[in-house]
């Protein structure tokens, strides 16, 4: 049989506690919140288009006979677009312009014999009366063939021609046939979503970046707010305007990130210290749950409002089954980036 002292037990046991202690405890990187830049961005998509544009279409239905601008032609407020059958209107308005060229001479005969007292007051107002109906009719012709001729309402260039539009394509009311724009001055209509749009305001910096132009973060502005939200769809239009040089051209798809508040002095921990809303730290040598405010969180580091002391050791990527007051051993500390 063998003997162990007392002293030799208590020996054993010290040696086996520093070892439960300090060898069984899980060790864990830490790392020490740092002040830096934090920036919070709102994430919207958007369309690039000119800031003065029109869709054109037509009131009537007709086959087209003419086509006299393509995407990409210049045009002037009233040049004419394209041409919808005249058919029948034209020859009415020829009609009716003889029968307006004939009221109006019938009326100065009658004006004329009436400073004379060749005839009544009556025939004088039934003269009149012929000469206004006859010019009312030819304006209502002249407005129906008017309708026939598709116009640019606003100087520009054609920017695009929607299905292609061809001599003898048939086109309905309401349909849009051309879109016509300045592209001097260039716009992004963006769509934010509602539990975010309270953040944004006008003259906010926006980061913009599109498939055309990759790893190229280009800048824009917070220009106007739609002040009503699209109920179906949860989100709020927000236009952005651009810079005069912006490669951006019509039609391009953008993601956009508007920068809604950036701060400095921030305190920042690393992302991976995270769970949930909390960060895990170390205190005496054990495992402490921090419940904290999260701000700005970006790809690498996350900001901290408060709910964490700035000289707190923070556990940098904590162990999956982590509890409360767990003891831990700490590895070699690294700054949050």
């Amino acid at each position: 049989m063998i003997w162990i002292s007392g002293s030799a037990v208590l020996a054993v046991l010290a040696i086996v506690g520093i070892y439960f202690l300090f060898i069984q405890a899980p060790s864990v990187v830490v790392a020490t919140p740092q002040r830096g830049l934090a920036v919070e961005a709102v994430y919207a998509t958007g369309t690039v288009e000119p800031v003065r544009y029109a869709r054109v279409g037509t009131k009537i239905s007709g086959r087209i006979t003419d086509v006299l601008k393509r995407e990409g032609d210049p045009v002037a407020a009233g040049d004419i677009l394209a041409v919808i059958d005249v058919g029948e209107d034209i020859s009415r308005v020829q009609e009716l312009a003889a029968r307006l060229k004939l009221a109006d001479a019938d009326l100065d005969r009658a004006r004329t014999l009436r400073r004379s007292g060749n005839v009544s007051q009556a025939a004088l107002d039934q003269a009149l009366s012929a000469q206004a109906a006859a010019a009312a009719a030819f304006r209502g012709a002249k407005a129906r063939l008017d309708d026939h001729f598709i116009t640019a309402p606003i100087a520009g260039a054609v920017l695009r021609s929607e299905s292609q539009v061809k001599v003898g394509d048939m086109a309905q009311p309401g349909q849009v046939l051309f879109m016509v724009g300045d592209q001097a001055e260039l716009q992004i209509e963006a769509e934010v979503d509602e539990e975010d749009i309270t953040k944004v305001a006008a003259q906010q910096e926006a980061l913009i970046r599109a498939d055309a132009f990759p790893g190229r973060a280009l800048s824009g502005t917070v220009e106007r707010i739609t002040p009503y939200g699209d109920p179906v769809g949860r989100t709020y239009r927000v236009y952005l305007s651009l810079p005069d040089d912006t490669p951006l051209i019509s039609g391009m798809t953008t993601e956009i990130n508007i920068v809604v508040r950036r701060d400095e002095n921030a305190l920042l921990v690393p992302v991976s210290s995270l769970s949930g809303t909390s960060v895990w730290t170390i205190s005496e040598g054990r495992a402490r749950r921090a419940d904290v405010e999260l701000g700005a969180v970006g790809q690498d580091a996350a900001e901290i409002l408060s709910g964490l002391s700035e000289d707190a050791i923070v556990i940098a990527s904590p162990p999956s089954g982590l509890t409360e007051g767990e003891r831990v051993r700490a590895a070699p500390s690294k700054p949050a980036s």
